[in-house]
């Protein structure tokens, strides 16, 4: 099982040491109304993307939220930099850029923002590729460093198609979330496998017996992959 840990001693506000090597996942969440207001937005990252000021931005993905629960969002569009420095120069630039501040005029027009916010991968298991198809689970982590360990716990031994990575919220995006766990692989099928397979082992039966008491499970989304940027 191939597993990568950042850190086994996360809490729900991490240490400004912590932060200043950590990755930063943002993710920027929004309604679009349309298959036409998506492509809009597309295409406005697109041309930004295109032109030669976007050079020595972060990976961005976008991906689309089929089944989302209470969270009333569509799509999110994530920026994954390799750390808080990497964020800082994307946004700069965005911001110092005629090109930069179009795309922000024109994906204002094209979509409705919900919310954003910033997460730090805590945990990975399995691969890291990029997978097509996923799940999201929200988690408010009543003991932070318990949860941590005892997912470690149960991850271990596991053989999953794709990866499953955990998150503590930087900065939180959803109300009450400390933590998301984002399941992927190359199918449902598999993501589901992933998720059912896990927690029917015997670490995982061991895991559910103690989980009320660290952890609460807010809500649980599928995602799928639209287009991905690498970073320049």
């Amino acid at each position: 099982m191939k597993k990568f840990i950042l850190s086994l001693l996360v809490l729900p506000f991490l240490s400004l040491t912590q932060l200043s090597a950590a990755p930063m996942h943002a993710y920027y969440c929004f309604n679009a109304s349309s298959l036409e207001s998506g492509n809009n937005f597309i295409g406005a990252f697109d041309a930004f993307y295109n032109s030669p000021v976007s050079k020595g931005i972060s990976t961005h993905r976008l991906y689309a939220f089929e089944l989302n629960g209470e969270n009333n969002f569509t799509h999110c569009m994530v920026g994954e930099h390799e750390s808080p420095s990497a964020y800082e120069k994307t946004n700069s630039i965005v911001q110092s850029s005629s090109e930069g501040l179009q795309m922000l005029e024109n994906m204002n027009s094209a979509v409705t923002w919900v919310m954003n916010g910033a997460g730090t991968p805590v945990v990975v298991f399995g691969d890291q590729e990029t997978n097509p198809i996923g799940m999201i689970i929200d988690i408010h982590a009543k003991d932070a460093d318990t949860f941590i360990s005892e997912v470690t716990k149960m991850m271990e031994n596991s053989l999953i198609d794709g990866s499953m990575i955990v998150f503590a919220d930087t900065f939180t995006g959803i109300k009450g979330r400390t933590h998301y766990v984002a399941i992927s692989s190359s199918s449902l099928e598999g993501v589901l496998s992933n998720l059912n397979g896990s927690l029917s082992s015997s670490e995982g039966k061991n895991y559910l017996k103690r989980a009320k008491k660290f952890r609460k499970v807010m809500n649980r989304s599928l995602f799928s992959l639209v287009k991905s940027w690498e970073a320049k």
